[in-house]
């Protein structure tokens, strides 16, 4: 299931004859009720509030649902629910085809500045603003303020500046909410002026977001390997999809291998770039086999990470949704020993966890681990002497940061822009609702003692403030780096 994100009505709308306020009713209900059965929160010491959010949430959509009328206020209520979390793992989607709506706009479209702020990007005449007028206030509150209303409480963690910059041109658009107020006027600094400017809502049309390209994403690129004229290496990774049988998942193998074999010749380049550019995530074995054929294990040895505990969330729900995934992995012929025993030992942990009463199964470091002598001799190691960056941006989370946390203990060095950031919550599962239309997205466990903290992002060494979609630009500015030679051993 791909849940919905952003203001999209991504589902095929029932028909207008249902009860949508009993609908709401159920489905609130049922995602209550998952939640508090199956999400690692509940147990967490650290999250001691966790609970109590959750029946908070449950009592505004239950309100909610006594005005519900159309699709849209089930629509959002569900929404505002799971995105008041803070989590991307925690998310509400729908199924089908989306539906036509309205979108209304004041004729401008205001994207993030960087500073917590919404700079004029597109304007046309009819609205009274020019391009590059900063928004400073609109009916009273900062811009960061009425961002957080109209979109942070419906997609989370507007306090990231990752959020900020790939939902900010949302922030001005009417996309129906019925739970976001609405907008008269705003103040935008001007050269050395203030305007003051009444918003003119007019429809925006059906192509709207794409017309305006309102998320600005360009095509994903290939997954590739490519050899700069410089001398340096360019590998291109937009996504560490988990499913090896998917095109991306066949390109991601064919990436290993061609890294395998030109691993000398990389290494021997001037310097090295991974582009994990729109990289959301995915599975964390691509980055962990690409370490491997480029340092060797020894680098990681001798430099661990901080021991880390992992905790199941130990219900029936995460079980069978265990056994489902093994079982669809198995038959499609794509499970490695190493994988069907993790699947084993986790679903047999928290069985046996069940058995006796428990709500959690966790996997402690060995407390001899620390004392292990490793003789590096045996180990794989390659001298990696030139730079070797991780090129990121504001998507890359999950699987994305493991990667990066994994590399830079080889000694990589993150450029670009702020990633994105996530919870300790990890290991994510779907739910189908009730009605049928949308579905819960909720991760099964969490980490205790992970380095990177709960919903902190990583931030460059190099920040790139130009346009990250320019590749050319880009290229040319990490051309232009003082390039410096990396070792792990150091």
């Amino acid at each position: 299931m791909s849940l919905a994100i952003a203001f999209a009505l991504a589902a095929a709308q029932p028909s207008t004859d249902d009860d949508w306020g009993e609908t709401l009713r159920i489905d609130a209900r049922a995602m209550h009720a998952a939640i508090a059965d199956s999400h690692p929160g509940t147990i967490n010491p650290d999250d001691p509030g966790f609970n109590a959010l959750n029946d908070a949430q449950l009592d505004l959509a239950l309100e909610r649902a006594k005005s519900a009328d159309d699709f849209g206020d089930y629509f959002f209520a569900l929404r505002h629910y799971a995105a008041a979390f803070n989590d991307g793992h925690v998310g509400f989607g729908v199924y089908g085809n989306t539906p036509d709506i309205d979108i209304f706009w004041p004729g401008f479209i205001a994207r993030d500045n960087g500073k917590k702020g919404l700079v004029v990007t597109l304007a046309q005449p009819w609205s009274g603003v020019p391009v590059g007028a900063e928004l400073l206030s609109c009916d009273g509150k900062s811009a960061y303020e009425v961002g957080l209303d109209r979109v942070g409480a419906r997609s989370g963690r507007w306090h990231l500046a990752s959020e900020r910059s790939l939902r900010g041109a949302l922030v001005m658009i009417d996309n129906g909410d019925p739970y976001v107020e609405p907008i008269e006027s705003c103040v935008f600094a001007s050269g050395q002026e203030q305007l003051s400017v009444a918003l003119d809502w007019r429809s925006g049309g059906p192509d709207f977001v794409t017309r305006y390209n309102l998320f600005g994403r360009p095509d994903q690129p290939d997954i590739a390997i490519q050899r700069l004229a410089n001398g340096a290496h360019w590998v291109t990774i937009p996504s560490f999809d988990g499913n090896v049988e998917s095109d991306t998942g066949k390109a991601l193998t064919a990436l290993v291998a061609d890294i395998t074999a030109r691993a000398d010749t990389m290494r021997a380049g001037r310097y090295i770039v991974f582009d994990l550019r729109g990289n959301g995530g995915g599975s964390s074995h691509w980055s962990e086999e690409i370490a491997v054929q480029l340092w060797g294990l020894a680098p990681f040895y001798r430099t661990p990470q901080e021991p880390m505990s992992v905790v199941w969330r130990a219900s029936q729900g995460n079980v069978q949704s265990m056994r489902d995934d093994l079982e669809t992995r198995n038959a499609n012929g794509n499970l490695s020993d190493e994988v069907r025993e993790w699947y084993d030992t986790s679903i047999a942990g928290m069985e046996a966890a069940i058995a006796t009463g428990q709500k959690a199964y966790r996997i402690d470091p060995s407390d001899d681990e620390g004392d292990e002598q490793v003789d590096f001799s045996t180990l794989s190691d390659y001298q990696v002497a030139i730079p070797v960056y991780i090129l990121t941006d504001g998507v890359c989370m999950s699987a994305c940061l493991d990667t990066i946390d994994l590399w830079q203990r080889a000694g990589a060095i993150v450029i670009g822009q702020e990633t994105g950031a996530d919870t300790v919550y990890m290991d994510t599962r779907n739910e189908r609702l009730p009605s049928g239309i949308g579905g819960l997205g909720l991760p099964r466990k969490y980490y205790v003692g992970r380095a990177r903290g709960n919903n902190e992002p990583v931030r460059p060494v190099h920040i790139y403030s130009g346009d990250l979609a320019d590749t050319p630009a880009v290229q040319a500015w990490v051309a232009n780096l003082r390039h410096q030679k990396v070792d792990a051993r150091e």
